[in-house]
């Protein structure tokens, strides 16, 4: 239904003093009268009045009183620049900085529709030094901006900071917001009080960011004591404003009960809000919260999820996670070539955790011979480097030919190297001597170096030294340590452990059974 504002709308419009159409479209406007004040907004910029053209332009900029038009947004606001009306030029320099431009026709088949990509900073510099001189202070924080953090060539970092310093004398938000940066910069105790409540008077403006910042300090303490507590309502605020790094921090705090009483499902709810606008360290802990045991029921489905998001954001933890449910089959098929896969964009991003997870799976042979190749040269180098594990490690490499020639003798070279602090190479040296790899078979020391890394209760090694002691290999028989040797590891899973007990177990009724009948015949 059509109301009476709009109707009277249509009627002003008709009117021929386009300053009073434009001042009534501002009065309904504000009032939120969109739709209303839109017609009067285009009779006054049919009558040549550059902030005419600016307001229409906004209008469709942000859907007030019509549906959004990137394009129709910047035809108004281009021609309200060239008008030299500095608010038009502002916004265009904003846009800029966010990718979005008009596009320049090329030919007959141009698309209308303006480019949004990359930053355009020299079409936001050139706006910015019109709108700046025509005395806009938000000009002057977008030059502040580009002049501290833009392109190399166009960074002047004194002249951004005098930039910021008068757009937040002349009362604007971001000119406060960039000064108070400029000032936590200089590290004093006096600049960070001031600081401090630049951040306040922009947060108190709406700067969501500003509210963040000041989150941070009070929770870091650089501008006095530590505060949780007003840390995590700066935090609440931004969040609440949509402000996806203090919805993660807000998360954060609610989940460690760090400054506000501890609610796992309620940060749940903000962190999976930061993730969904592209925090990916977000996305990984809400990933750990649906894997772990916790307050939150487990569902891997869920983890496999917000883990996958991580790693394609490129969070190398997200990645090596997610290589991990897909080792195990958890919320995901079982997939050792994905899971390898998401392990080397994992190490790619500095994990240093997941190269040994794809070494685990290259001493499997669940990789490419490429990744086995590249694991021989890490333990290599590690091995060099004076890593006992990877030593041991290099040796299976070589007794098995993973990624490398097999060489038996430089095999044992490398697990008598690592014997005295790693028990698997005690036991791959047992292993070595009895079966005559690199060096004649010697069965007293194999069962030697077998009971070595037995006693530091290595399962293969207590299989390995049980086995030769119950047949008297390398030295006199001893079932009942052998039995011991064979109950530990059996007791850790060991499937060997477990078959050498059942065969003796039913070796010892046998042999009862057999004494029974042999006494009830006597």
């Amino acid at each position: 239904m059509v109301c009476f504002e709009e109707i009277r709308g249509w009627i002003l419009a008709l009117l021929p003093w386009p300053s009073a159409r434009l001042a009534r479209a501002r009065r309904l406007a504000a009032r939120g009268a969109h739709r209303a004040a839109l017609p009067l907004f285009a009779g006054a910029a049919r009558a040549n009045l550059p902030a005419a053209w600016r307001e229409l332009g906004s209008a469709y900029l942000h859907g007030r009183g019509a549906p959004p038009s990137l394009t129709e947004a910047l035809v108004w606001l281009n021609k309200a620049a060239e008008a030299d009306e500095p608010a038009a030029q502002s916004l265009l320099a904003s846009l800029a900085l966010q990718g979005i431009t008009p596009v320049v026709p090329a030919g007959l088949f141009a698309s209308p529709d303006p480019a949004c990509g990359a930053p355009d900073h020299a079409r936001a510099l050139h706006w910015a030094k019109r709108a700046a001189r025509r005395g806009s202070a938000e000009a002057r924080a977008l030059l502040g901006f580009i002049r501290t953090s833009g392109p190399d060539e166009m960074r002047d970092p004194a002249e951004g900071e005098r930039c910021y310093q008068v757009a937040a004398e002349a009362g604007n938000a971001r000119g406060k917001l960039g000064w108070a940066l400029a000032l936590l910069r200089r590290d004093t105790a006096e600049t960070a009080q001031e600081a401090c409540t630049l951040l306040q008077s922009a947060a108190d403006a709406g700067l969501p960011v500003a509210r963040y910042l000041l989150g941070l300090i009070a929770e870091t303490g650089i501008a006095g004591a530590q505060d949780f507590s007003a840390a995590a309502e700066h935090y609440r605020v931004a969040a609440e404003q949509g402000h996806a790094p203090a919805q993660f921090r807000y998360g954060m705090a609610l989940l460690a009960g760090r400054g506000v009483e501890p609610d796992a499902f309620e940060a749940e709810s903000w962190l999976r809000r930061a993730a969904l606008a592209g925090e990916k360290l977000a996305a990984a802990v809400v990933g750990d919260l649906y894997a772990a045991t916790g307050d939150l029921p487990p569902n891997y489905i869920e983890a496999a999820a917000w883990f996958r998001r991580a790693a394609e954001a490129g969070h190398a933890g997200g990645a090596r996670a997610l290589g991990h449910l897909m080792l195990r089959g958890l919320g995901v098929p079982a997939d050792p070539e994905e899971a390898a896969y998401w392990l080397r964009r994992a190490i790619a991003g500095g994990d240093s955790d997941a190269r040994a997870d794809l070494a685990g799976l290259a001493l499997a042979r669940l990789v490419p011979e490429a990744d086995r190749q590249a694991t021989f040269a890490w333990f290599e180098r590690r091995a060099e480097a004076g890593d006992a594990a990877a030593a041991c490690n290099l040796g299976i490499c070589l007794a098995e030919g993973i990624g490398t020639q097999r060489d038996d003798a430089a095999a044992l070279a490398m697990f008598r190297r690592a014997a005295d602090s790693v028990p698997a190479a005690q036991y791959w040296c047992g292993r070595m001597l009895a079966e005559g790899r690199g060096v004649d078979p010697d069965p007293t020391a194999a069962r030697a170096a077998f009971l070595h890394a037995a006693a530091s209760h290595d399962a293969d090694a207590e299989v390995a030294a049980g086995e030769m002691l119950i047949n008297g290999r390398g030295g006199p028989p001893d079932p009942v340590q052998a039995m011991a040797l064979f109950e530990h590891a059996a007791a850790a899973g060991h499937p060997g452990a477990l078959y050498a007990l059942k065969i003796l177990r039913n070796e010892e009724a046998q042999a009862a059974s057999g004494s029974v009948c042999a006494l009830n015949s006597a």
